[in-house]
């Protein structure tokens, strides 16, 4: 693919955090105290960090090759040098008793630090593959409900501006309807940030299962809807909360779908001209 850039360095923390939720209890007790503990870690030998996890070493090598590192000294050498200079800042949620500026502060940081750690988790060679796929496909659904709806919609908008025809669905039963018509020419997109939305993993199933390619966007990277997809792309949105909307996912999904839309203007810079003057030219007749 023209223009492709290479890979940022994935946050060894991030990784964690990402992948905590699909290791068992005890390679959880780990993950969670290295993350609490990163700076303390980084000094301890193998035996001293499963006596404070109150688990074996054998769990504590496990858990260190579930990270995608080659051992534990592998391990304390990546978290040494983990790029993320401010991973012991905590972004806390909103509460009754904040004021409307610290409202603000922990709204902005949150989406700030969400861009910033889905740029550290992205998968360029993922993302690749979804705009080929995209730019192949005979037609593409995008499935999406509550918070993923919205996304759907600005997808199937950035879509339309590379001349990629997409249709989103936000209703369930609508979902799996449009997914039993696919065919292996077609693919479709489904979007939850918990990745665990019962009706984009019913319909994505089914998009599956009549054989066309799909694409999942999820903040989990561990989760039911990642695994199902051929092809995952994340986002790495922390879980600070505003009355139980998690800070930073909306802001994280729409910069995944603004990449995935300059990827594929830059792999078809033609077409995505001829769109636009389309666009335009149809929009200046209406308003003539």
């Amino acid at each position: 693919m023209a223009g492709s850039l290479s890979t940022p360095t994935t946050s060894l923390l991030l990784t964690i955090r990402g992948l905590l939720p699909a290791l068992n209890e005890q390679e959880q007790k780990v993950g969670q105290y290295v993350l609490d503990h990163a700076d303390e870690v980084i000094h301890l030998v193998m035996s001293d960090l499963a006596e404070r996890c109150a688990v074996s070493d054998t769990t504590v090598f496990r858990f260190c090759r579930r990270v995608r590192t080659d051992g534990y000294q592998d391990f304390k050498i990546r978290l040494a040098l983990e790029s993320e200079p401010d991973h012991t800042t905590t972004y806390a949620s909103i509460t009754d008793g904040d004021s409307v500026a610290q409202a603000a502060r922990k709204v902005i940081a949150a989406d700030v630090k969400a861009l910033e750690d889905t740029l550290k988790v992205l998968d360029l060679a993922a993302l690749e593959r979804a705009a080929d796929a995209l730019l192949a496909a005979r037609r593409v659904d995008i499935y999406g409900s509550g918070g993923g709806a919205i996304a759907a919609l600005e997808l199937q908008y950035k879509l339309m501006r590379v001349g990629v025809r997409a249709v989103p669905h936000t209703d369930g039963e609508m979902q799996v309807i449009s997914a039993t018509l696919l065919t292996p020419a077609d693919l479709a997109i489904g979007i939850s940030h918990s990745g665990e939305s019962h009706d984009v993993l019913r319909a994505l199933g089914v998009a599956r299962q009549a054989g066309a390619t799909t694409i999942a966007i999820t903040n989990h990277p561990a989760s039911p809807l990642a695994k199902s997809a051929d092809i995952s792309l994340h986002t790495a949105a922390q879980e600070a909360l505003a009355h139980g909307y998690p800070l930073g996912a909306r802001v994280a999904q729409v910069a995944l779908i603004d990449v995935l839309y300059a990827a594929l203007a830059l792999q078809c810079p033609s077409e995505v001209e001829r769109s636009q003057v389309r666009i335009a030219d149809a929009l200046l007749i209406r308003l003539s």
